[in-house]
């Protein structure tokens, strides 16, 4: 009898240190150690409108002065947040991007922004936003992507494990046959194909081809406008949703055409075994512009200036006691009122090192609504030579929009000629199961 009650008590024991093992086990921190020892502890997930960083398992270093309640913050949108408590040298920010991947690893997005909050100089908590997440699945992983010197940009080959706070059920949407035919206006587009998976033109983990970072969404489409095949419309941006809650926008990362089809890809999908994606692309005209959406100013005037009040011209224009710039010319032009501003010639840019660039400001009121561009067509000196430009950037005041042009190699000019083009673009909307590509559907 007293060997039945010893033997049963070690039994109790081993059970009883299995299960602590186990709690411990559950329990312990997930932890990443980045290439230079910088660490990152996982601390939580939250999901909601609402954020507050979840207590921790493991106590933080001593010294520490971040409060909970002080890292709380709001999202317009239920999100999911990633708290992640980071320990560096107080004078090394460290130097990473988060990626969150299916458990399969066939998919993956970016993260959408990042609180920082300074908590002691060399130990914070961080909450990484993620619009889109696969919401269906019980588990998902954060992987994360390390900025090395002398190598580049590394995958970690830990990852954290997260559990959705969010998961089901939702309804599924039923999609449309392809090919489908969308029309806005004038403008007709038939998607003939999306396959999701497919391979980038480049690729952002360069030690794995088939990490699902270097996978993107293919698409295929025809274009007519007023019933005639037409390649001088771009697809610009594209915004997915399906219907589970995710959101994505992404631009276009190639295009090419061939035979009066048009072949993308798109940076970002969403998770491909989702029953259907219900996509908005948005297309912008690049050129054969009506007359009424053209505007033309010859030999603008080339001035001195510096980069620095050429980048600052918005704030500048709302502060009338250094505001001096005047337009140059005016004209309203598809219901819009223009104004062009002299053209500047960085005096500030190092001579000797290259050509002299400038910039250009143009200013749009009222502010844009939606889907309404501004496209330079041309910029030329005197002679009709082409002048270089990198596109655009954009401010606003709430009542104009602002457009700024940096161009390129001025040196010697004294006026310019500028062609513009005030143009709406046009927008169609699919609901559609991305097919898969090859490799994925293997």
């Amino acid at each position: 009898m007293k060997v039945k009650i010893v033997l049963g008590g070690l039994v109790l024991l081993f059970v009883g240190g299995l299960v602590a093992a186990g709690w411990w086990w559950a329990r312990r921190p997930q932890i990443i150690r980045l290439d230079n020892g910088d660490q990152l502890t996982l601390v939580g997930v939250t999901y909601g409108r609402h954020h507050v960083p979840p207590a921790e398992k493991s106590k933080p270093a001593a010294g520490v002065r971040q409060r909970r309640g002080n890292l709380a913050f709001n999202t317009a949108n239920n999100t999911l947040v990633v708290w992640i408590r980071q320990e560096h040298p107080a004078n090394r920010w460290p130097n990473y991007q988060t990626y969150l991947y299916d458990r399969m690893g066939a998919a993956c997005v970016g993260e959408t922004t990042r609180r920082n909050s300074y908590g002691g100089g060399s130990n914070e908590i961080v909450g990484v936003e993620f619009d889109s997440f696969p919401r269906r699945s019980g588990k998902f992983f954060l992987r994360i992507q390390e900025f090395v010197p002398n190598t580049g940009q590394v995958m970690n080959e830990k990852r954290f494990v997260l559990t959705n706070p969010a998961r089901g059920p939702f309804e599924k949407w039923e999609p449309e046959a392809l090919p489908a035919t969308k029309t806005d206006e004038d403008l007709s587009v038939t998607l003939t194909k999306l396959v999701a998976g497919a391979a980038l033109p480049y690729q952002r983990n360069q030690d794995d081809p088939s990490d699902g970072m270097n996978k993107g969404v293919a698409a295929t489409f025809t274009i007519q406008r007023n019933g005639s095949p037409v390649t001088n419309w771009q697809l610009v941006s594209v915004e997915a949703s399906d219907a589970t809650g995710n959101h994505a926008n992404s631009g276009v990362a190639q295009s090419s055409w061939q035979d009066n089809q048009d072949s993308v890809f798109i940076q970002a999908g969403l998770w491909p075994d989702e029953p259907a994606w219900k996509t908005r692309l948005q297309f912008s005209q690049q050129s054969d512009f009506a007359s009424n959406e053209l505007w033309s100013v010859a030999n603008l005037p080339l001035e001195a200036g510096n980069q620095q009040d050429f980048w600052n011209f918005n704030n500048n224009f709302n502060d009338r006691r250094s505001n001096t710039n005047k337009p140059v010319a005016e004209a309203d032009v598809n219901g819009y009122h223009l104004k062009i501003y002299p053209a500047k010639l960085f005096s500030d840019q190092q001579q000797g090192n290259g050509p002299v660039d400038g910039g250009l400001h143009i200013q749009v009121t009222p502010s844009f609504s939606a889907g309404m561009g501004l496209t330079l067509i041309k910029v030329a000196d005197n002679q009709g030579g082409e002048i270089q430009n990198n596109g655009s950037g954009t401010s606003g005041n709430g009542r104009s929009t602002f457009y700024s042009y940096q161009l390129h190699d001025l040196g010697g000019l004294t006026n310019l000629n500028v062609t513009l083009a005030l143009h709406r673009d046009r927008f169609v909307e699919f609901i559609v199961k991305p097919a898969k590509a090859a490799s994925d559907a293997q």
